[in-house]
C-alpha cells in the first residue's frame, strides 16, 4: 500500500484509503448541510425578481386561470414545470415565498444527492477516484453561482440535479426497469423545466433507448419494438402537450424570454461576455479542462458517462452562442458542475490522490474568494433591493389609481405584490416592445401608446414627467470591485403626462 493509499488516525495508526475517504465524505456532508442552513437564513429575504414572475404564474395556475401574469395569458415563462412545482408546494403552505423557498430546498437536496450518487458509482479505477464524491459535493455546494441561485426561487439548481440523476440512471448503473423508467420520466419533464434540456434529451435519449433495448433483449422483437415506441411517445408527450397548449393559448411555442435574453452583438463579442461569466464561476475547472480533454482522448476507453459530462456543457455553450444568448450566471449552473465532475474524474485517472485533493483545494479557495468578493455582497444588496421594491409596491397600492397602468422593466416583484396593471418594458409578457428595446425614447413612446400613465426607472423619462415617489437601488450586478456594492442609484416612480 503506497503513501497515497493510506491515512493516519490520531494515535498514529494507519487507516486504509477507503475508510479515510468514507470519513471525508461524511464530514463533507456535515459541512455542506451546515453551510446550506446558514446560507438559507442569511439569504431568506432575497427572492429573485424572475422568481416572483414564476410565483405569479403559479398563483394564476393555482387559481385556475391558466399560465397568466396579472390575468394576461402570455408565454412569459420558460419553466412551466417549475411553475407546477411551486403551485404544488403552495398546497401545503399559504405563504407563496415559503412555498418557493421549500421548492428550492427540495431541489438542492435532490441535486446534491444526485452529485453524490453519480460520483460514487462512476468507475473507481485509481485511489484518487475515491476522493471524487467528497470533492464534488463540496465544490458543487460552495460554487458561487450555485450558492447564489440555490434559494432564489428559481429552477436552475433543480434542473442541474435532473441532469445528474439522468446521467447516473442511463450511463453509470445497470439498466434495470426502475432505473430506466426513472430516467425516462426525467427526460420527459426536462424540457419543461429548462428549455436547454431539449438539447440534453437529444444527447441522452439514444443511450436510454439502447438501455431499454438491452433490458428487453430476451423479449420477442415485436414486444421490444412496441415498448421502444411507447418510450419514445412517453418522452415526447409532455413537451408535445405543452406546445399544443402554448400554440392555442399564446399563439407561439417559443417563449417571449428567448427574444428578451438575446444580444445584438456579433458572436465573438458575445463569446467574450460568455467567457467572462463562465470564468467567474468555474475558473479552476476551465483551467484544468485541456488536461482533462487530453486525458479523455489519450486513455484507451473513457466511460460514456464521463464523455457526456464533458460534451453536455460544451453543447450548451455552442447553443448559447448560436442563439446569441446573453448568458447569465444561472445558465452556467445548469451544466458546468457536470464539467467539474468530468475534469476531476479524468484528473484522478491521471494523477495521485494528493494532486486531486490539491486541485480541489485550489478550486474551493477560488470559490470562497468569489463568494466573498461578489456573491455575498450581491445577495446582501438584493435583500435591500427587495425591501426597496416592496416600498414601491406599497406606494402603488395606496396612491396609484387601479386603472392607471405602470410601465416597468423588472415586473416580477412589483406585479406579484401589487396585482396592478403593468406595461412590461422588458418584453417578458409583452413582446411587442422588442423592436424598440435599443432605444429608450422609443420604449417610452411604446409604453405610453400601450396605456402607461406611470413609469418606474432611474432617469427622468421626459421633461413633462413628475416624480411622485423617490427611492434608491443598491448595486446588484456581478462584480469583483466590492466598493460598487456600496453605491446606489435613483429608482423613482414618475407620473407621465401627454406630450
Amino acid at each position: 500500500m503506497s503513501a497515497d493509499e493510506i491515512g493516519f488516525r490520531p494515535d498514529g495508526m494507519r487507516l486504509p484509503m477507503r475508510d479515510l475517504t468514507a470519513t471525508a465524505t461524511l464530514t463533507t456532508w456535515g459541512v455542506v448541510v451546515a453551510l446550506a442552513i446558514a446560507w438559507f437564513f442569511f439569504s431568506y429575504a432575497y427572492f429573485e425578481d424572475d422568481g416572483f414572475i414564476h410565483l405569479e404564474f403559479a398563483r394564476s395556475v393555482a387559481n385556475g386561470q391558466g399560465f397568466a401574469f396579472l390575468g394576461h395569458v402570455t408565454n412569459g415563462d420558460t419553466a412551466p414545470f417549475w411553475v407546477l412545482i411551486l403551485a404544488a408546494f403552495h398546497v401545503v403552505t399559504a405563504d407563496w415565498i415559503l412555498a418557493g423557498k421549500a421548492a428550492c430546498i427540495a431541489g438542492l437536496a435532490f441535486t446534491l444527492a444526485g452529485a453524490w450518487r453519480l460520483t460514487s458509482d462512476l468507475p473507481r479505477e485509481t485511489a484518487a477516484h475515491r476522493w471524487l464524491p467528497a470533492a464534488v459535493i463540496l465544490l458543487t455546494a460552495t460554487n458561487p453561482f450555485v450558492v447564489h441561485w440555490m434559494f432564489s426561487g428559481m429552477e436552475a439548481v433543480t434542473a442541474l440535479g435532473l441532469t445528474l440523476w439522468a446521467i447516473w440512471a442511463v450511463f453509470v448503473v445497470e439498466p434495470t426497469r426502475p432505473r430506466l423508467l426513472f430516467a425516462s420520466i426525467l427526460l420527459a419533464i426536462g424540457p419543461l423545466l429548462r428549455p436547454e434540456l431539449m438539447l440534453f434529451d437529444a444527447l441522452v435519449a439514444p443511450a436510454l433507448l439502447r438501455g431499454w433495448n438491452t433490458h428487453l433483449r430476451a423479449r420477442p422483437v415485436k414486444h421490444r419494438f412496441a415498448t421502444l415506441s411507447a418510450v419514445v411517445l412517453f418522452l415526447a408527450l409532455p413537451l408535445a402537450i405543452w406546445c399544443a397548449y402554448a400554440l392555442n393559448a399564446f399563439g407561439s411555442v417559443v417563449p417571449n424570454t428567448n427574444m428578451a435574453k438575446r444580444g445584438s452583438g456579433a458572436i465573438p463579442e458575445l463569446a467574450m461576455r460568455l467567457a467572462s461569466v463562465y470564468l467567474s464561476g468555474f475558473p479552476i475547472t476551465l483551467l484544468l479542462l485541456p488536461i482533462g480533454l487530453w486525458q479523455a482522448f489519450a486513455r484507451r476507453r473513457t466511460p460514456l458517462s464521463v464523455w457526456l459530462l464533458l460534451v453536455w456543457p460544451l453543447a450548451c455553450v455552442a447553443f448559447y452562442l448560436l442563439n446569441h444568448t446573453l448568458v447569465q450566471t444561472r445558465y452556467c449552473v445548469l451544466s458546468m458542475p457536470s464539467l467539474t465532475i468530468a475534469v476531476f474524474w479524468l484528473l484522478g485517472d491521471l494523477a495521485r490522490p494528493r494532486a486531486v485533493i490539491a486541485a480541489a483545494g485550489v478550486s474551493l479557495a477560488a470559490a470562497v474568494a468569489v463568494n466573498a468578493l461578489a456573491g455575498i455582497p450581491q445577495v446582501a444588496n438584493k435583500k435591500l433591493l427587495r425591501h426597496t421594491l416592496s416600498s414601491i409596491s406599497a406606494y402603488i397600492r395606496a396612491q396609484v389609481p387601479a386603472n392607471a397602468p405602470v410601465a416597468v422593466f423588472a415586473i416580477g416583484q412589483v406585479g406579484f405584490e401589487t396585482q396592478h396593471p403593468l406595461i412590461d418594458t422588458g418584453g417578458i409578457t409583452q413582446p411587442s416592445v422588442f423592436p424598440y428595446l435599443r432605444d429608450p425614447a422609443a420604449v417610452l413612446q411604446w409604453a405610453q401608446s400601450s396605456g402607461a400613465q406611470y413609469i418606474i426607472g432611474d432617469d427622468l423619462p421626459h421633461p413633462g414627467a413628475t416624480i411622485v415617489f423617490r427611492s434608491e437601488l443598491p448595486y446588484v450586478g456581478w462584480s469583483f470591485q466590492r466598493s460598487l456594492y456600496q453605491t446606489t442609484g435613483n429608482y423613482n416612480v414618475y407620473k407621465l403626462h401627454s406630450r
